[in-house]
């Protein structure tokens, strides 16, 4: 028998957990759409539940006529056929008039069942109409906030014993062997947006390596506190038995591994302090033990009681892993951390509880447990990324062409909408690791030592451009500097015009990291850091289990994180003025975007004077793109591309100018700016005829 079943310990899964939002088919044009919500969600019997229509896209909002609401109990009975919601066509916070169509308050009779209820709501303003439904939870009791709702499944109600994932599977029947597929139980997946992974299934188990606490594999569970594997991440494939449910499906849960007293190390550490370090307890196979930690749980509450109040994850669930990501709150992402469970409107417009309340999940929707969501530095994606789309439309900014053809464009949603980083709290920016610094928290409350660190809160994000797919360095690969001699560990791949990529926010967390002779990056055995701050000996150390023999040099790496949590409201978005000066040479670091640096002032001479195609001219930023851009510029020549202006000096032609004029006009040869002037409005790219 692997273990005791209360050692090993699993949640029941929810049946309704991976319950999918029901849609009807909307009438509508111009992409006028609604978004339908119930507040609170779960809700709960015998209390009253506000019902929640939400116009997005192109509403004429001061005109809207209508909102209505149909509902249907967990039965399938409707309860109110098409009832009028209240509408507001004025500012009545904590909501906008732009965002909110209409709202109705409902009580919950006693007398009704609990299960998933069904939410329709139509909205008009009188020209055109949409209506969406969306199923919400009804509950018997808890507090059914966003942000850590405990209310339990009636059918729970009936559990008399834990007996660990026996007792769960025996309901939820594929809801263990769906999680073990799943990167959060692997620690590894898919990898078809790495362009250095080779398709290969990568992850923190498998080749991970990063520029926070390196490879976590060698810290002898230290970084597996988090981990839903209650073995933490053992050195076989995991099993049904290994699936500690409760950590996303009840907050009030809290385990901690066994600690063994003939598991130890004695080291010396830095300050020459001899110290005993002691390890989780092993099984036979390599897993390591854990139990509930009833002394960090309400007092009294039993297995049993945790059993039966499972719930959907809610933004603590996350938030128990992600916000402390790295080693401490806010350190890792820059974009969340512990207080994200509970955000100000203006640290997160979407999970607020004053506007939004969206939890997670609300985006980072489920499948059979696999979760989409990948940034720059993360190898594996299993599923979808979430995208602004999946709630806004293409063109969400109230017929402002010019603000739309951003969005539709070269311009994230998160530029405009995310100014700053880490608003909740300070992260960290970098970590030297030859400086240690002692850290009681570290290595299970032992205490440890970690590099120091400069951290900063409501930082200005950098910019790069992203098509969706990045570099990330893998254990085993060699790896060359950039042309500042940093090694970029993590990538965003993308340039300017490609059609793919868009300019993305980002947080570019540095640190000194231990590249061997070989070109390879050395998987340091990071607990010798955490216990004697020697991070040359952690060096050694690890170079030695990875068959390593010669020398290292301690060199400067990065990594790109995209930044994409933390929306603020609307009203904080940039002017045109914040990123523009409106003469087409706007110098970085006097606006918001380094258009420099990121290829847009890129041109010939000739261009820049307008002489390569007519006689010298100057121009507005604004006039000369609209005569001359092709997207979303009604006067702009429909075959010109960015490429024909934002292009380095050419190097020669592709063959001799006779020759090359042949291909086309029979011996003819052409000269002057009106050669360029005709090529380039039939839609000749310049590398037709030019070499670069």
């Amino acid at each position: 028998m692997k273990r005791n079943t209360v050692q090993k310990l699993i949640s029941v899964f929810l049946a309704s957990a991976t319950a999918v939002a029901l849609f009807a088919a909307s009438t509508y044009a111009g992409n006028r759409s609604i978004v339908v919500k119930a507040n609170p969600d779960p809700a709960i019997i015998g209390k009253k539940v506000n019902l929640i229509c939400i116009a997005t896209g192109n509403w004429d909002r001061d005109k809207i006529e209508t909102a209505s609401m149909s509902l249907w109990n967990a039965s399938g009975v409707k309860v109110y056929s098409n009832t009028p919601m209240q509408t507001l066509n004025r500012p009545n916070p904590p909501y906008e008039k732009d965002d909110l169509a209409g709202t109705y308050k409902y009580e919950i009779p006693e007398t009704e069942s609990t299960g998933m209820w069904r939410l329709e709501c139509t909205v008009s303003d009188g020209q055109y109409s949409a209506t969406r439904q969306d199923a919400f939870r009804v509950t018997t009791k808890g507090d059914g906030g966003g942000s850590g709702g405990t209310s339990p499944f009636a059918a729970h109600q009936t559990i008399t014993s834990y007996n660990g994932p026996s007792t769960c599977i025996a309901c939820h029947k594929s809801a263990g062997t769906d999680m073990l597929k799943t990167l959060h139980m692997k620690w590894s997946g898919p990898t078809p947006n790495v362009t250095n992974g080779g398709g290969a299934e990568l992850g923190k188990a498998i080749k991970g390596i990063n520029t926070f606490c390196t490879y976590a594999m060698s810290s002898k569970g230290s970084c597996f506190n988090c981990h839903v594997r209650s073995d933490g991440n053992a050195p076989h494939a995991p099993t049904e038995d290994d699936v500690d449910c409760l950590m996303c499906h009840n907050d009030t849960y809290v385990r901690k591994f066994v600690p063994d007293p003939n598991n130890n190390l004695t080291v010396t550490n830095v300050l020459g302090i001899t110290k005993t370090y002691y390890f989780g307890l092993l099984e036979p196979d390599g897993d390591y033990v854990t139990v509930p930690d009833f002394f960090l749980m309400p007092p009294d509450v039993t297995m049993v009681d945790i059993a039966k109040n499972v719930h959907r994850p809610t933004r603590n669930s996350c938030l128990r892993c992600h916000a402390k990501a790295g080693g401490g709150d806010w350190t890792k992402r820059g974009d969340m951390g512990v207080n994200s469970s509970a955000p100000t409107v203006d640290q997160d417009v979407h999970m607020s509880q004053a506007r939004m309340d969206l939890t997670c999940t609300a985006c980072h929707k489920a499948v059979s447990h696999k979760i989409g969501g990948r940034g720059i530095d993360l190898r594996q994606t299993e599923a979808p990324n979430p995208t602004c789309k999946d709630c806004h439309t293409a063109t969400p900014h109230k017929r402002n062409s010019a603000m739309d053809r951003h969005a539709a464009n070269r311009v994230s949603c998160q530029v405009c909408h995310i100014r700053t980083f880490a608003k909740g709290g300070a992260t960290e920016l970098s970590r030297d690791w030859t400086a240690p610094v002692w850290s009681p928290p570290f290595c299970n409350g032992q205490g440890g030592f970690v590099g120091e660190e400069i951290k900063a809160a409501n930082v200005k994000p950098e910019y790069v451009w992203f098509d969706g797919t990045s570099y990330v360095y893998n254990i085993g690969e060699t790896i060359k500097p950039n042309a500042q001699g940093i090694y970029n560990m993590a990538k965003a791949n993308g340039k300017a015009f490609d059609g793919m990529s868009k300019i993305v926010p980002i947080k570019r967390h540095s640190t000194n990291i231990a590249l061997h002779e070989s070109g390879k990056i050395v998987p340091t055995m990071i607990m010798w850091m955490f216990m004697t701050g020697d991070f040359d000996q952690a060096v050694k150390k690890g170079m030695e289990e990875q068959g390593m023999t010669g020398k290292y040099t301690m060199v400067n790496a990065d990594a790109e994180m995209l930044i994409t949590h933390g929306v603020e409201p609307k009203i904080n978005a940039p002017a045109c003025s914040t990123c523009h000066a409106y003469n087409g040479n706007t110098p970085d670091g006097t606006k918001m975007i380094p258009f420099d640096k990121l290829g847009y002032h890129v041109w010939p001479a000739k261009i820049k004077s307008c002489t390569l195609c007519h006689t010298e001219r100057t121009a507005s930023w604004e006039s000369l793109h609209s005569k001359h851009a092709k997207d979303g510029w009604n006067k702009g020549s429909s075959l010109m591309s960015c490429t024909n202006c934002h292009t380095t000096e050419p190097t020669g032609l592709v063959k001799p100018t006779r020759d090359l004029c042949n291909d086309c006009h029979k011996s003819r040869t052409f000269a002057g700016a009106k050669t360029h002037n005709g090529h380039v409005r039939r839609g000749y790219g310049c590398a037709t005829c030019h070499k670069f």
